[in-house]
């Protein structure tokens, strides 16, 4: 069986869904990941550099080069590579999913407070995790289908 006859995955409402849902997150971490670089003192954004006591980090320069990074920049390019239908990503768009709801779980527990964009950016991340299944189930079917026939 050839990679060709794994399915690609195609923009039906699971792909259209996953990818707007990247584009979101991905723009609203570039945002909050610039404000927290461009002032790494928090000011921007109102939080105390005492938030983070206890953590890693002694400002908020580093939290804010992952989220604008990883969660920003690499939402918008699995988003891209979704429009482009590449079969990974699916599998990438799971994994920032996942990663936006731990990193949201993490960072409660570190600043020990709530925001309404908590709930907001976790439910995103659960939805993006959501999505990426319906979406890339064929092709992991393909998958292991190929695998199965190689053993």
């Amino acid at each position: 069986m050839s990679t060709a006859s794994i399915p690609q995955p195609t923009m039906n409402r699971a792909g259209r869904s996953t990818v707007g849902l990247l584009v979101t997150l991905g723009l609203m971490a570039i945002a909050g990941g610039a404000a927290l670089v461009s002032r790494p003192d928090g000011s921007v954004m109102q939080m105390p550099l005492s938030l983070l006591a206890g953590s890693p980090f002694s400002d908020f320069l580093i939290p804010g080069l992952i989220l604008g990074g990883l969660f920003g920049l690499g939402s918008l390019a699995v988003a891209g590579l979704g429009v482009r239908a590449w079969r990974i990503a699916p599998f990438l768009a799971f994994a920032i999913g996942c990663g936006q709801m731990i990193w949201i779980v993490v960072e409660l527990a570190i600043i020990k407070g709530l925001s309404i964009l908590h709930p907001i950016c976790f439910g995103i991340g659960l939805a993006i995790a959501i999505a990426s299944v319906r979406w890339g189930w064929p092709t992991f079917q393909g998958w292991r289908k190929r695998r199965s026939q190689r053993l």
